[in-house]
């Protein structure tokens, strides 16, 4: 016991020199001059180096549109979804490689992706984009162009489409657009126009 209490104080001992004031003096009250005079290095705006950080304001969303904004179900055999950037922000797809083969490429018409189910899986393609939920039996492609333009979803293949409001369409081939900076969600035509 005597040995480690010994050790310990050993060890105390020869850490206390570096502990110890190297001459230096306590801090000093700074009191600025009574005679409202501005230094030279104040005056010209310089101050030792520093410089007031700049306010970080977070960059506007890029615009966007409001036609999937409500919730409606879609469903087909194949679906495709091309518009502009932010479009991959806005799209959230299937991606179970047990499920799905998936392909990725960067094409003169933009960046692609394709979704396909594979042929062991029952399971249908699943997106969501915004509030919409898709669902293709076969394949999906999502294309963010490069080019500025509305956002479309076409839908090929018995395709059905249903919002809350019970509202219906249905068709071997629906399409649906929607325009970049037009807020207002999709409304389906009242004669049942499928385009």
């Amino acid at each position: 016991m005597t040995i480690r209490y010994i050790g310990a104080l050993t060890a105390l001992l020869l850490l206390t020199p570096g502990c110890r004031s190297a001459g230096t003096t306590a801090q000093e009250r700074f009191t600025a001059p009574d005679d409202g005079a501005v230094s030279a290095q104040e005056s010209s705006g310089e101050t030792d180096g520093w410089t007031e950080p700049e306010a970080n304001v977070p960059a506007p969303p890029p615009e966007w549109t409001g036609a999937f904004g409500e919730t409606a179900v879609l469903l087909a055999n194949t679906l495709r979804i091309e518009g502009p950037a932010p479009l991959i922000e806005h799209v959230v797809a299937s991606s179970d490689k047990e499920l799905y083969d998936r392909r990725v490429t960067t094409t003169p018409l933009g960046f692609v992706q394709v979704i396909k189910r594979r042929s062991t899986s029952s399971r249908e393609v699943r997106v969501q984009l915004d509030a919409w939920s898709l669902a293709a039996i076969d394949e999906v492609t999502i294309v963010e162009t490069a080019a500025q333009g509305p956002v479309k979803v076409i839908a090929n293949g018995k395709a059905i489409w249903r919002d809350l409001d019970a509202r219906l369409m249905q068709g071997e081939r629906l399409q649906f657009t929607g325009a970049i900076g037009d807020e207002s969600p999709f409304m389906p035509p009242p004669s049942g126009d499928t385009r």
